[in-house]
């Protein structure tokens, strides 16, 4: 009886690697590739091109075992590059960066400053970092906080699932010396409360800057008819009801097999100081591949006159 225990056991472990091994394969199958299309941003703007400011907010899938070939990170990370590159945002906000993801984006983002603290203490731990083109924008101050009851520390409330982190910039053109602010963040995808109290400490937060023109971006995980929403369309305008040139629509897709889902990313910008000249849901695929499990969203605004400045 013993020996055939034992010879169960040597079975399983066996049957375990064995998995293990198929799963690393199936995980690390384009990792030649994801050396190989690593490559800087190209950018066609310059400096005086334009005032017209472009934003990219990206969840860009952590780096997840359970992605497997195509959808692993080693196979999309070139692909959402590409988009960057198509679309030229002088801002992007990622969503679910953890420590390698990020790394890898400062590689490529040459020419780009970037914010960033990652939530926990955990070897896969992601943050929501804010990249800016440094030839365009002048860091004035920058932070990050816990979406908690303590924000100043690492702290998480609420029945939140995860550590629940918001990082954020006060830029200042250096064409025109006008101030705004740009926050990003990743609300909790379990609890309400949490979605709703870590927005309020966002909010909060925001308030410390007086009437500079203010953004806030990233993956909320909360439709238009919840009161997270409701909560922050209080005070902020949903950026795409505020021009006629917009495209909406579902932005997390799971990979294309939810195309029907509601919008849960967004875009709120102050109520003051800001045009919005176009909304967009980037649906771009690379040969039926989406770079993410999300739709990336874009938006394009100016800052008005005399607004921008006050503190």
């Amino acid at each position: 009886m013993k020996k055939i225990i034992i010879r169960i056991i040597l079975a399983l472990i066996c049957l375990v690697v064995v998995i293990g091994l198929v799963i690393g394969g199936l995980m690390f199958a384009y990792y030649p590739h994801y050396k190989k299309m690593k490559h800087p941003v190209t950018f066609t703007s310059t400096v005086t091109d334009s005032d017209e400011i472009t934003v990219m907010s990206s969840n860009m899938r952590c780096l997840n075992p359970g992605d497997k070939l195509k959808r692993s990170w080693y196979y999309r990370a070139d692909l959402i590059v590409n988009n960057i590159e198509k679309y030229q945002p002088s801002i992007i906000g990622f969503q679910e960066a953890t420590k390698s993801q990020y790394e890898y984006m400062t590689d490529c983002l040459v020419g780009f400053d970037s914010v960033i603290e990652f939530r926990d203490n955990t070897p896969i731990a992601e943050g929501c970092p804010v990249f800016y083109r440094s030839d365009m924008y002048t860091l004035v101050d920058k932070g990050s906080f816990w979406l908690s009851q303590t924000p100043e520390v690492m702290s998480k409330d609420w029945d939140s699932a995860c550590y629940r982190i918001c990082s954020y910039v006060i830029l200042e053109e250096k064409e025109t010396n006008k101030q705004f602010v740009v926050f990003n963040t990743h609300l909790d995808h379990v609890s309400d409360e949490a979605r709703i109290k870590g927005i309020g400490v966002v909010l909060d937060k925001i308030k410390q800057f007086g009437s500079l023109p203010s953004i806030i971006m990233g993956d909320f995980n909360a439709d238009e008819s919840s009161v997270t929403y409701e909560n922050v369309t209080k005070d902020f305008l949903d950026a795409k009801y505020q021009t006629e040139n917009t495209m909406s629509g579902c932005t997390y897709q799971a990979f294309g097999e939810q195309l029907d889902n509601e919008n849960i990313d967004y875009f709120m910008i102050s109520k003051t100081g800001i045009t919005v000249n176009e909304y967009k849901v980037v649906t771009d695929t690379y040969d039926g591949v989406y770079p993410s499990d999300h739709f990336p969203i874009l938006l394009k605004f100016t800052l008005d006159a005399g607004e921008s400045n006050a503190k």
